[in-house]
């Protein structure tokens, strides 16, 4: 009721100033988490947050949001604004918005969901809350690095409501397993694009596989209102008391959704797997079928060989650490691009060495990759879809090659 009242309140006074950083009395102020809900855009399919803190005296708001980019509308400053995303290191900022009305507004014609959740802080925590918040969006702190998982939106929402609870949400989360992994909420939230969760899946590494605790995955919007439901804290008269005070759902529009948990799409792999394979293998038949095979195949192995050197790209040179030691480098393998040459091979029976080895080593690469998804060696990759995918075709394609070795120049 509370919540319904401050935001009917604020739609008619006019919006002030965001509050200074010199405005530690925190008798007169309220603090919101707002949780938005997913969107249409890879972006917005993991859903937002921002900290709400309203002045009851004052009649004014401060909407602090930490998901702020500027994409550059100049070819040049797009490239840029793109290298530095492909690196890992886009640079995000904290901005502050003094109309609620907006922000809701915004939220609404883009069809997402918004929650609200008033906060029982004391007095000096929310002062605290609203001194930090203030200090934090100065131009010469606004700025960070952003990391999809490890410093994102919604964990630097998550950690400033843990420094005022003076480390509550961490010792209520940390080291208590979440049951997840990363890659089970990444795909499971970008379902709705094919294309990106079958270039996603391969990008991420083992080291999404890990499993990880509930403050780990706080990097979700929607898990920091969840936690921070659950969480009880102390008053100053000693007695222990609900976090969130009160709670409101205050656009329900449900244009989008996240599935619960990823989708089993294991059997979509292998029946594209088995058809590029079909395509690859008309490279035995003669006339035109035969060309188209070849033609297949050739395309194939430009594919496989791009995916390795975009995976080694990530892993060697870029700061993505979500993407390192990638064993999808054993099946999207750079070494595709060196059978290539042998596709349309004409010459006698006796080939170079070379054209053999290089076959050799993509059989071997492409094995070993398929070995190490079934039964992991190091550590464990959840990419046996990409073997479903990857693995025949390839296979295939290298025994095309073969054969066009040992048949003598007509």
């Amino acid at each position: 009721m509370r919540i319904a009242l401050a935001i009917a309140v604020t739609l008619v006074v006019r919006p002030g100033a965001a509050v200074g950083a010199q405005a530690v009395d925190g008798t007169h102020l309220q603090v919101f988490l707002m949780t938005m809900g997913a969107g249409s855009d890879i972006s917005e399919r993991f859903g937002h947050n921002a900290l709400w803190i309203r002045d009851t005296v004052a009649g004014t708001d401060a909407i602090y949001n930490y998901g702020t980019y500027s994409f550059p509308v100049n070819f040049v400053g797009a490239l840029k604004f793109g290298a530095q995303f492909a690196m890992g290191r886009p640079r995000y900022r904290l901005s502050v918005d003094t109309s609620l009305a907006r922000t809701l507004n915004e939220y609404r014609e883009a069809g997402r969901d918004l929650a609200v959740q008033e906060l029982n802080l004391s007095p000096s925590e929310r002062g605290d809350l609203a001194a930090k918040l203030a200090l934090n969006a100065q131009p010469e702190h606004r700025y960070y690095i952003y990391d999809y998982y490890r410093d994102n939106c919604s964990t630097r929402v998550r950690d400033m409501i843990d420094v005022v609870l003076h480390g509550a949400l961490r010792r209520a989360t940390r080291d208590r397993p979440a049951g997840t992994t990363l890659r089970f909420h990444t795909l499971r939230s970008i379902e709705n694009s094919l294309l990106l969760f079958v270039g996603i899946d391969a990008a991420l590494g083992p080291r999404v596989d890990r499993p990880i605790d509930q403050w780990d995955e706080m990097f979700l919007p929607e898990k920091i209102a969840l936690h921070l439901r659950e969480l009880r804290v102390t008053g100053p008269d000693g007695i222990d008391a609900p976090l969130v005070k009160t709670e409101a759902q205050v656009l329900t529009i449900g244009r989008y959704r996240v599935e619960s948990a990823p989708p089993r799409w294991e059997l979509r792999y292998a029946l594209a797997g088995l058809l590029a394979t079909g395509l690859i293998m008309m490279a035995l038949l003669a006339g035109p079928p035969g060309v188209t095979g070849r033609v297949v195949a050739t395309a194939w192995l430009v594919l496989m060989a791009l995916g390795g050197l975009l995976l080694m790209f990530f892993w060697l040179i870029s700061y993505n650490v979500a993407t390192y030691a990638n064993h999808n480098l054993l099946l999207l393998s750079p070494i595709a691009v060196g059978v290539l040459p042998s596709i349309w091979y004409r010459g006698p029976a006796s080939a170079p060495r070379w054209r053999w080895r290089v076959l050799h080593a993509l059989a071997i690469s492409v094995l070993l990759g398929t070995a190490v998804a079934i039964v992991p060696i190091v550590s464990r990759q959840d990419n046996i879809r990409l073997v479903l995918l990857t693995a025949l075709p390839t296979l295939a394609a290298a025994y095309i090659a073969a054969r066009r070795l040992t048949r003598a120049n007509a």
